[in-house]
């Protein structure tokens, strides 16, 4: 997910009235012409004395160091005081600085916190942060339908960033039945505010008529508008147009350009084919055009299109004009089986096209699905690997409240080392969320990408599976705490009847001398699988 930036347009006024104080005109009339000096001298002030559009704008100004030094941790403070004070605004700003991990430690949970209060009180950019986090299940349980719900209330009241989700939504068919006449129409609404991922894709659907009539013309003029933010797909597309002459006059010196600043600007997937391109570029439109287009490129910079009511891009750009870059998610697995089957949830890979697993030391290999339980939430998966070492599930002396165990996965891979991590806990229930006696409770700490991992006894053999976190936002939005730690396992009980149901073969053993986490984890990391799914 591309991070939430926090634009300062994101950050309005408080909508309840304000009392006349004096100073707070003057302060806004100076903020309204950039006059950060004068802003700050009348808002600080205020702020001291806990008015809450003062220490709203303040913060912003503090959070980008205008007319006073930068300082984001004093910003979220200031922020955060407003936020508390019950501003909408302000509370999506706290959000979206917890979210990117500004002024503080990233905090996921206080971030989607911050955004349900903000939404709560009729917050289209904060509705917006939701929904984009819904629909991709960052953070939070994926929910597609929800996501896109939230996403047409932000929409309604014309949120940007609303209007390129949507048209990502209907183009793909999440959370609502594909549609690319539907989905060209949102982008059109986003790509006229400037917004570079809409215009490179309302520019592809123009290109290959997909939703639309076939418009080369316009679909140039949509890439060279991306194209002038730095968008490597759309520099690139505006090489190929110029080399060819298609949609716009053939132009060696043009072609030359994009394609330099196509390479320099690509994602690191693209890198090395748009580098190809340049090079066969080079060649093709000779040593005087190519000597002009250099010098240009030395001193192009991207053009700064401010997109007004976007705080939240909850995906990356697209790689090509082509069709869309596929979603990928990860999670962990079990080795059970010597014959290369992978015990996991079901939810970790029930929308996967293509699955890798790997193990420890050894190269991904592909992988299928052998037996699935949506109900229960496990999977099987078979790979061609014969693994030497296979888990152990506990056969003997039923697990109380208070034992200890080792969570071993891979959470949060693509921020965390691609090593298996290992945290500790205790059983804290023999029952999960309201009594269901199919799962412990526990309290080691687990993150997304944990699930389908292993749950261990101190023996170092397989208790349970992991399987889902509690949802803090709701918790702490009704009861105003933030619970710690509570999280569930599936009972290894379940997972070997799915397994036997299935005439899938494993392992058991009895519990023995009790093993330090460290030990256990070593164990046990032996035959915990990392889970890629390619959506």
């Amino acid at each position: 997910m591309r991070a939430l930036p926090l634009y300062a347009a994101a950050l309005l006024l408080c909508s309840t009235a304000l009392p006349a104080l004096a100073g707070w005109d003057d302060g806004v009339n100076a903020y309204q012409r950039k006059d950060w000096a004068s802003a700050a001298k009348e808002f600080q002030p205020l702020a001291a004395a806990g008015h809450v559009g003062a220490l709203n704008r303040l913060g912003q100004m503090t959070l980008n160091g205008q007319g006073v030094v930068k300082n984001e941790s004093e910003a979220l403070r200031l922020l955060l005081s407003a936020a508390e004070k019950g501003d909408a605004a302000a509370q999506n700003a706290v959000g979206s600085l917890y979210f990117k991990g500004i002024g503080t430690a990233r905090d996921v949970a206080q971030a989607l916190i911050w955004f349900g209060r903000a939404a709560d009180q009729g917050d289209a950019r904060a509705t917006n942060n939701l929904g984009q986090l819904y629909l991709l299940g960052n953070g939070v349980p994926k929910d597609e339908r929800r996501g896109v719900e939230m996403l047409r209330r932000s929409a309604d009241k014309n949120i940007p960033a609303s209007w390129e989700a949507l048209g990502m939504a209907y183009w793909d068919g999440r959370g609502v039945t594909a549609d690319h006449a539907e989905s060209v129409r949102w982008y059109r609404k986003a790509a006229e505010r400037g917004l570079v991922l809409a215009q490179n894709r309302l520019g592809s659907a123009l290109w290959n008529g997909d939703g639309t009539a076939k418009n080369v013309t316009e679909a140039v003029k949509w890439f060279e508008q991306a194209a002038a933010q730095g968008d490597g797909s759309s520099l690139y597309n505006m090489s190929l147009a110029n080399l060819h002459g298609v949609g716009t006059a053939k132009d060696g010196e043009k072609a030359a350009l994009y394609a330099i600043l196509a390479a320099r600007f690509a994602k690191p997937a693209d890198k090395a084919r748009f580098e190809e391109a340049r090079n066969k570029t080079r060649e093709r439109t000779g040593d005087e055009n190519w000597a002009r287009a250099e010098q240009k490129a030395a001193a192009w910079t991207p053009k700064a299109v401010d997109a007004e009511g976007t705080p939240a891009k909850a995906e990356p750009t697209p790689t090509s004009a082509a069709p869309p870059r596929r979603q990928f998610s990860a999670g962990s697995g079990i080795v059970v089986g010597r014959d290369g089957v992978v015990l996991t949830n079901s939810h970790v890979v029930e929308r996967c096209r293509n699955i890798r697993v790997t193990l420890e030391g050894v190269p991904a290999e592909a992988a299928t699905v052998v037996a699935r339980d949506a109900g229960n939430d496990l999977a099987a998966l078979k790979a061609s690997f014969r693994p030497t070492e296979v888990a152990r599930f506990r056969e003997d002396k039923p697990l109380r409240s208070g034992d200890g165990v080792v969570a071993i996965g891979y959470p949060l891979s693509s921020l965390l080392s691609r090593e298996p991590n290992i945290t500790t806990g205790t059983i804290s229930a023999l029952a999960g969320m309201k009594g269901d006696k199919r799962s412990y409770q526990i309290t080691a700490p687990v993150q997304k990408g944990n699930s389908g991992g292993p749950l261990a006894d101190m023996s170092g053999n397989v208790v349970g599976i992991v399987s889902a976190k509690l949802n803090a936002m709701k918790i702490a939005d009704s009861t105003g705490d933030l619970p710690q730690n509570v999280n569930f396992a599936i009972k290894s009980d379940l997972a070997r009847k799915f397994l036997t149901d299935n005439g899938l073969t494993f392992e058991t053993a009895p519990a023995a001398s009790t093993l330090s986490p460290a030990d256990v984890g070593e164990i046990v990391k032996k035959v915990t699988a990392f889970v890629e799914c390619e959506g």
